[in-house]
């Protein structure tokens, strides 16, 4: 480890063992998307010790972005989401190994996107999308973080291929036919770009990264599916377990 890593990572020392540490810092993670969840994810990634990501967005920053997306200012507005986060990563640890795809996932280029890492984790913000993901991280038995939020509510669980599938799980008509034939029928349910508060993706996005951890480190506490966590964070008494 460097002296600035060390440095980084002394805060939580009593957190993780060295050897524990040591996973976090060398297991690659990709992250789909780069705005709320995502920016929280990666930010939280960098910042936890994580060295190897992989991270993909299409978008460029805009004004509807400043009340919930950490890279989002006035100085970035119309600027690359995967580049402005690159960036500013780098600034946290400049050793930090962070490929990205400023790209829209395509059923054509999803496997070479994925290559070579062992977690993705969901930012995004459509089924249609989630989908092609959660089939694309069980086609290569990689863990699938889950994470979807709207107005003040978010759902969490950990997807595997020991797991029901993101489709199973959810109940989508679409579970057993192909992308394409499915294709109306999941655009059909996000139709309109979802509300949120800033401080839901934050909240949750941070919950993402903790799931990661614990996945990585074989916590049996980690939240596998089918157990989904549920939370309205305006209602505390509202945060539950189910299994679905």
């Amino acid at each position: 480890m460097t002296e600035l890593y060390n440095q980084m990572i002394s805060r939580q020392k009593e957190v993780f063992t060295e050897s524990q540490q040591e996973k976090i810092r060398n297991t690659p993670v990709l992250v789909i998307g780069c705005g709320g969840l995502g920016g929280t994810v990666i930010e939280q990634l960098v910042r936890a010790g994580f060295e190897n990501l992989t991270i993909v967005d299409q978008d460029v920053f805009d004004k509807t972005n400043l009340n919930r997306q950490i890279r989002s200012n006035l100085d970035t507005i119309d600027k690359s989401k995967v580049e402005t986060t690159k960036k500013e990563s780098l600034k946290i640890n400049p050793n930090l190994n962070i490929t990205g795809y400023d790209t829209t996932i395509t059923p054509e280029n999803i496997s070479q996107i994925f290559k070579g890492n062992d977690i993705v984790i969901d930012a995004v913000d459509n089924v249609y999308t989630r989908v092609m993901i959660s089939r694309e991280a069980r086609k290569q038995n990689m863990a699938f973080i889950h994470c979807a939020v709207e107005t003040t509510v978010g759902q969490l669980t950990i997807i595997t291929n020991d797991t029901p599938s993101y489709e199973e799980l959810f109940k989508l008509k679409s579970n057993g036919k192909t992308l394409d034939k499915s294709k109306e029928y999941l655009l059909g349910i996000s139709t309109k770009k979802p509300q949120v508060l800033g401080t839901t993706p934050a909240i949750f996005g941070a919950l993402e990264v903790n799931e990661t951890i614990k996945y990585i480190l074989e916590s049996k506490d980690a939240l596998f599916a089918p157990k989904v966590l549920l939370w309205d964070i305006f209602d505390m008494t509202s945060f539950r377990i189910i299994d679905f």
